[in-house]
């Protein structure tokens, strides 16, 4: 009896995490698409300082979620491309 209880808790656990991400990946490529509009579609210009911030975060994501997303710095410009 505990372990279908356990299975059926597990799986509710993962459907509602992945609600969550998928929620939080429509949210992050409308935030994307405003911000390159806002931008006259050209890529954030960031300072080396902001680029290895941004990289020390990465660090912090789930390898799952950011193989999700696509990561090509030019020059000092950095691109995130959503996957959908």
């Amino acid at each position: 009896m505990f372990r279908r209880l356990k299975k059926r808790l597990t799986a509710w656990a993962l459907r509602q995490q992945q609600r969550e991400v998928d929620r939080m990946h429509a949210k992050l490529v409308k935030l994307k698409a405003d911000v390159l509009k806002s931008n006259g579609g050209e890529p954030i210009r960031l300072t080396p300082e902001e680029h290895q911030r941004l990289n020390e975060r990465r660090r912090t994501i789930d390898p799952e979620t950011l193989k999700r997303m696509t990561y090509s710095p030019t020059q000092s410009s950095v691109r995130w491309n959503a996957i959908a």
